[in-house]
């Protein structure tokens, strides 16, 4: 989580390679780059990513992984720790918190700028037409400056998904309070008896009640539908064009969140309903750039450049996004590794592979399939049963779950 305190100079001086910076350079810099704290657990980067920071250690220690090799610990202050903890791109490394860790982070960019080897990345040039290469870097430079001095614009969680995981995180909270909170809004009450009288909660008897359904499905299900569904309400724009796009995402995103449902039952420890949260979460940073991109009516006229920004920076923002709402680690994660197609997190599966499987399954038949790998060559496809039956045997598979996967569709979408 960012804080409000900048970065010293005299900090940022003790790194390589800012320790080259000019002092008067290092105090500009200094001015728009915030502390952040991750806890133990935290993920700060992925073994084979090349997103576009280098991370610095002020205090604490990281564990790094990677397949092949031995772990490694670094300690802030230690020799390895002077120099970015992801210095070489793709990244060598899974690096993640060993406990609560302070760091900062500069865009590679204005690493350079620092260094004098590029002009400043904020800058750009526009004496001459803005084309579709300018504007996407102007609303990025927008993006990655708000998000370095921390002042991104984030929606704020609807007030009864707050309400609702507050109270379960409360441990003295029982069933008839979460249920008050809940029928307060009727059209919610009538979609969680929808999914507690569904395949993957339907008892001996019917569930007409809001305290039985959530007393059927329990605090902690009741808590991550009624984030899913209540997600729903963000996706909106006084633009027509941009409500098309954001109704496009939310379309996407609760396909994908069924397919996660249906996959979560080939595979150990990984819960359905959690795997659906994740699958409706999974570009959520989506909803941050499409507001941003309000500024720009080419922009917006155009989806396709749209698209491209999304692309490039959802999993960036989406940390944040989840951050600031304060979901459990194991969601930040989903979303850090939504693209990270041949991330390998170890032999168990996790949220995250399920969720790169639902993407790489919902792209069949689209002009997507082209732009992304086969199927079975991605290691979360091993840590399925799906994975031992091959991509051919897999499909059939799924398309006997198809009224699963369209029942949970029409919940998810109210």
């Amino acid at each position: 989580m960012k804080s409000d305190k900048s970065v010293n100079p005299a900090v940022m001086a003790t790194f390589t390679p800012l320790d080259g910076v000019d002092p008067e350079v290092l105090l500009q810099l200094s001015q728009d780059t915030f502390f952040e704290t991750l806890v133990a657990g935290e993920t700060i980067a992925r073994h084979g990513s090349s997103e576009p920071w280098s991370y610095f250690l002020v205090s604490g220690e990281v564990l790094m992984t990677a397949p092949g090799r031995e772990d490694e610990r670094v300690v802030a202050g230690s020799e390895r720790a002077r120099i970015p903890l992801n210095y070489t791109k793709p990244c060598q490394w899974t690096i993640r918190a060993s406990a609560s860790v302070v760091l900062f982070r500069l865009s590679d960019a204005t690493v350079k700028w620092a260094l004098g080897d590029a002009p400043a990345p904020d800058k750009i040039d526009e004496s001459g037409p803005l084309d579709e290469a300018v504007l996407i870097k102007k609303l990025m430079a927008d993006i990655e400056r708000d998000s370095r001095i921390n002042q991104l614009k984030i929606p704020s969680l609807p007030d009864i998904a707050l309400q609702v995981q507050k109270a379960v995180r409360d441990k003295g909270t029982d069933v008839s309070e979460v249920a008050r909170i809940v029928m307060a809004d009727p059209p919610l009450v009538g979609r969680l008896l929808q999914v507690a009288n569904s395949p993957m909660y339907r008892g001996r008897a019917p569930i007409t009640s809001c305290q039985a359904a959530i007393s059927r499905m329990g605090l902690h299900v009741t808590r991550d539908l009624v984030i899913g569904c209540s997600l729903q309400q963000l996706f909106d724009s006084e633009s027509a064009l941009l409500q098309r796009v954001m109704r496009n995402e939310w379309r996407h995103s609760t396909h994908v969140a069924a397919l996660c449902a249906v996959i979560s039952r080939h595979g150990r420890g990984v819960d359905e309903d959690r795997a659906m949260l994740a699958g409706l979460v999974h570009n959520i940073g989506a909803l941050p750039i499409i507001h941003y991109a309000e500024k720009y009516p080419e922009l917006v006229q155009n989806e396709t450049m749209l698209t491209t920004v999304i692309q490039q920076l959802s999993c960036e923002v989406g940390v944040q996004v989840l951050r600031r709402w304060e979901f459990d680690l194991d969601m930040i994660d989903v979303v850090r590794g939504a693209h990270d197609w041949y991330r390998d997190n170890g032999p168990k599966p996790d949220y995250c592979d399920v969720v790169l499987l639902a993407q790489l399954y919902s792209f069949i038949d689209t002009p997507s399939m082209e732009r992304h790998p086969a199927i079975d060559a991605v290691p979360a496809f091993t840590k399925f049963s799906l994975g031992r039956l091959g991509p051919k045997m897999t499909l059939r598979v799924l398309e006997t779950a198809q009224a699963d996967i369209e029942a949970i569709e029409k919940v998810l979408q109210g």
